[in-house]
């Protein structure tokens, strides 16, 4: 028995320090698990549509994940560090368009801009705030209207997005913490013990 516990300590304090998951299918990015925002594990999921298709409407502030502008920045931030990357599973760093949500590329489309919502649009007609990580395609970064050398750029600046048109979306949400878990499973082995006394 006392194995046991151990076992299912041990696969409760390791399951936090896992490194980020893609979710590839048909080489297409479709989501990631495990992004450490701030300190903090989210699952991300990558999506066409409109913010009040997504969101819940995308007019009331508990329809986001991050509030403010500060949490959005470093989501935004995070998906260029952790998740658009070249790798095993697809060059999501090279070519922008291999993520989910990003329409193919066309005309003088240069980049892939993937929006974290935070401020929603407060009334009919208004607009909601976001944040970009924008994913430049590598073999477009000589145009000389791209500036810069990485093909990884976030967004310096707000993004203002009419709610309901199209755009591509991450949508965010929190993995539980490992403390909490930790105590979840602890409490579950200790009645697992006394049960069996």
């Amino acid at each position: 028995m006392r194995k046991l516990v151990l076992a299912v300590v041990l696969a409760l304090v390791t399951s936090g320090a896992d490194a980020v998951t893609l979710n590839v299918a048909g080489g297409l990015l479709i989501s990631a698990s495990g992004v450490d925002v701030g300190g903090s594990l989210y699952d991300v999921e990558f999506l066409d549509g409109s913010c009040v298709d997504l969101f819940t409407g995308c007019d009331d502030l508990s329809d986001f994940t991050f509030t403010d502008h500060t949490s959005a920045t470093l989501a935004s931030q995070a998906l260029l560090a952790q998740v658009f990357l070249d790798g095993v599973l697809g060059q999501f760093d090279s070519d922008a368009m291999l993520t989910a949500g990003c329409p193919p590329l066309s005309g003088n489309q240069i980049e892939c801009r993937l929006f974290t919502p935070y401020l929603p649009a407060i009334a009919p007609g208004t607009n909601v705030t976001a944040r970009a990580a924008v994913n430049r395609s590598q073999f477009l970064t000589s145009l000389p209207d791209v500036g810069g050398s990485a093909s990884l750029v976030a967004s310096l600046s707000n993004s203002i997005l009419d709610p309901h048109f199209p755009s591509a979306f991450a949508r965010w949400s929190p993995i539980p913490e490992p403390g909490t878990a930790l105590l979840v499973g602890l409490g579950l082995a200790g009645l697992a013990i006394r049960r069996r006394e």
